[in-house]
C-alpha cells in the first residue's frame, strides 16, 4: 500500500527538478506519476494497461502515447495536467521507448522504498525531542552516519555510512546508472541514422562515450558495494576496492579490482 501523501510529494519533487533543469520528468518521477494516475482512469481500461506496462517495464507503448496526446488536448479531461506531463517524458524519449532495464519495475520500488525511508528520517530528525526531554533515551532510534575522508595525495574520497544511509545511497545510484545507460542507447540510435563523418554522429559519439564512462563508474560503486554487503566470509576474500587505472586521469573509467 503506497502512502498516497508522499507520493504526491516525490511527484511534485520530481516535476520541480525538471522544471528547474528545462527537461522532461526522469523515469522514476514518470513511473510514479503513472501509478497515480491508475485509479484516477479505471473508465479507460486501455489506457490502464498501457500505465501497467509502462509502470513494469518503462516501456512506452505507440497506444499509450495516442491517449496520452488525446487527454492533453481536451480542456475537460481530469488527467490533462498530468497526461501532458506524462506525455512530455514521452516525447523526450525519441525512438527509444522500449522497456528500460530487465528489472525497470522492481528497481524503482526499491528507490520508492528508499525515499520512504528517508522521509520517515527526516520526520523523526525534525521532530525528535532534545535530549533533556527524552523520558526513555534508550529507546530512541540511533542517528544515521554519513562521514565523507578526502585523501589529496591519492585523490580519493572515503565514505562512511550506515548500512540503511548506505542501502538508499546504492538505490540513487543505480537510478542513476540505469538513466544514463538508457539515455545513452537512445543516443547511440540517433546517431547511427545520421551521415558517417557528420558533425551530427561525431557529437553524439562523443556524448554516448561520456555516458558510458560515468554509467561504468556507477555500476563499479555499485558492484563493490553488492560484493562488500553479500560476499561469504568463510573463506574471506579480499575486500573490494576502486582504483583508477594507472597511468590514467581521475577522468577515466573506475575499475572494480
Amino acid at each position: 500500500m503506497r502512502n498516497l501523501a508522499l507520493y504526491e510529494e516525490l511527484i511534485g519533487r520530481g516535476i520541480m527538478e525538471a522544471d528547474e533543469r528545462g527537461g522532461a520528468l526522469d523515469h522514476v518521477t514518470a513511473r510514479r506519476l503513472a501509478i497515480w494516475l491508475l485509479p484516477r482512469s479505471q473508465r479507460e481500461p486501455e489506457f490502464m494497461r498501457g500505465l501497467i506496462r509502462f509502470a513494469k517495464t518503462g516501456a512506452v507503448t505507440s497506444d499509450l502515447k495516442t491517449q496520452l496526446r488525446n487527454q492533453a488536448r481536451s480542456p475537460s479531461h481530469p488527467n490533462r495536467p498530468y497526461a501532458a506531463r506524462l506525455l512530455q517524458y514521452a516525447v523526450a524519449r525519441g525512438g527509444d521507448r522500449g522497456p528500460i532495464g530487465e528489472n525497470f519495475g522492481a528497481v524503482c520500488d526499491q528507490i520508492d522504498q528508499a525515499d520512504a525511508q528517508l522521509a520517515d528520517l527526516r520526520d523523526r530528525t525534525v521532530n525528535a525531542p532534545s535530549p533533556r526531554s527524552r523520558a526513555h533515551p534508550e529507546r530512541s532510534r540511533p542517528p544515521f552516519i554519513a562521514m565523507v575522508r578526502r585523501d589529496p595525495a591519492s585523490r580519493t574520497v572515503s565514505l562512511f555510512l550506515d548500512e540503511a544511509t548506505a542501502s538508499m545511497a546504492i538505490h540513487a545510484i543505480t537510478a542513476n546508472a540505469v538513466d544514463r545507460e538508457a539515455h545513452t542507447r537512445e543516443v547511440q540510435r540517433y546517431g547511427q541514422a545520421l551521415p558517417a563523418d557528420s558533425y551530427g554522429r561525431r557529437n553524439r559519439e562523443v556524448i554516448a562515450a561520456s555516458e558510458t564512462r560515468i554509467a561504468a563508474r556507477l555500476r563499479a560503486i555499485e558492484r563493490a558495494y553488492r560484493a562488500a554487503v553479500e560476499f561469504d566470509p568463510t573463506p574471506a576474500p579480499q575486500p573490494a576496492q576502486l582504483r583508477i587505472l594507472d597511468g590514467r586521469t581521475p577522468d577515466h573509467e573506475l575499475e572494480l579490482e
